[in-house]
C-alpha cells in the first residue's frame, strides 16, 4: 500500500470515499486549474532517506523519497492526463 503524505491520507482511503468527495474535489481542482494557483498544502512532502549501498554512515549512500499529499498526487495525475491528450 502507498504511504500517507502530509495530509495523513492514504490513496486507498481516497478510493473508498471517492463517491462522496468527487463533486467537491472536482470543484477544488477546477479552481486550481482556473486560477493557476496550487494550495501550499499540496506542495509539502514527507522526505525519507532510503539507503542505497556502501557505508551506511555516509549521506551520499542514501537517496531521498518524497511522499506527497494524496490530493496532490491525484491533481498531478489529472494534469498529466490532460496534457497527454493535448499533445
Amino acid at each position: 500500500t502507498a504511504s500517507a503524505g502530509q495530509d495523513k491520507l492514504k490513496p486507498n482511503i481516497i478510493k473508498l470515499i471517492s463517491d462522496e468527495i468527487s463533486l467537491p474535489l472536482t470543484h477544488i481542482i477546477n479552481l486550481i486549474f482556473e486560477h493557476n494557483k496550487v494550495p501550499d498544502e499540496f506542495k509539502f512532502a514527507n522526505i525519507t532517506p532510503i539507503y542505497k549501498a556502501g557505508n551506511s554512515m555516509e549521506v551520499q549512500n542514501y537517496r531521498p523519497i518524497s511522499v506527497l499529499p494524496a490530493f496532490s498526487k491525484l491533481m498531478e495525475r489529472l494534469l498529466h492526463d490532460i496534457i497527454y491528450v493535448f499533445l
